[in-house]
């Protein structure tokens, strides 16, 4: 009779661990293949698609609602020009973690009309200038596009290789200094920075919108 329990208790016992080991829904959505960076979709409209989301089409509410909310939504002040960015801070994609940045489309009007409107300042490490929106222009721009996504694995030391296996071969390349190169695939709206001495750096936009610098050089396997 002891040992009838003992098997029953020992079936109970197994029963419950072999639910709880059962992955959640939730989280295998987020273990796709189709999430990963390099799993960029091509529609028949020209735009493209990776993390479910569409430069040049989709809105920061909706990457919200796929990742998070921002920990920073502000007007970047650089050398050439002011962006309107939103900053993710760390993020997960199924196995890899990153940073993420999403570029907002705003003209120099409206970007004007948010430095007035601006909470206060602020300086970021490369030392452009950083102003907090108001409140009512941080309501406004959940609904802008956003025009590009900067992905930038917490992993570095990915090399040239890793990304050809994976992108192809770049349209063309250019060569940043000694240890960064940047590759360009136009048709994917797909921008790299591969650094050996800091992070890699991916970028994210509509292909109809992309431009490559006049100094890069067609692809030659020789040379990248």
């Amino acid at each position: 009779m002891n040992r009838s329990r003992y098997i029953i208790f020992g079936l109970i016992v197994f029963m419950v661990l072999f639910v709880l080991a059962m992955p959640d829904p939730e989280v295998s959505k987020s273990l796709q293949p189709a999430d990963l960076p390099w799993k960029i979709t091509k529609h028949e409209d020209g735009s493209t698609e990776v993390f479910k989301l569409k430069p040049g089409i989709s809105s920061l509410q909706q990457v919200i609602d796929r990742f998070q909310e921002p920990e920073e939504l502000a007007v970047y002040r650089g050398k050439e020009k002011s962006t309107l960015e939103a900053y993710f801070g760390t993020i997960k994609i199924g196995p890899l973690e990153a940073k993420l940045v999403v570029t907002l489309k705003a003209s120099e009007e409206e970007i004007q009309h948010m430095l007035e409107q601006a909470k206060g300042l602020s300086l970021t490490n490369s030392a452009d200038k950083k102003i907090k929106l108001s409140h009512d222009d941080e309501i406004t721009a959940l609904q802008r596009t956003i025009t590009g996504i900067t992905f930038i694995p917490k992993y570095s030391g990915l090399d040239s290789d890793f990304f050809k296996e994976r992108f192809g071969e770049p349209a063309s390349w250019l060569r940043i200094n000694d240890q960064a190169v940047q590759y360009f695939y136009p048709d994917q709206g797909l921008s790299i920075v591969i650094d050996s001495d800091g992070k890699e750096i991916l970028q994210y936009s509509h292909p109809a919108g992309f431009t490559v610098p006049d100094e890069a050089v067609i692809n030659d396997d020789n040379n990248s």
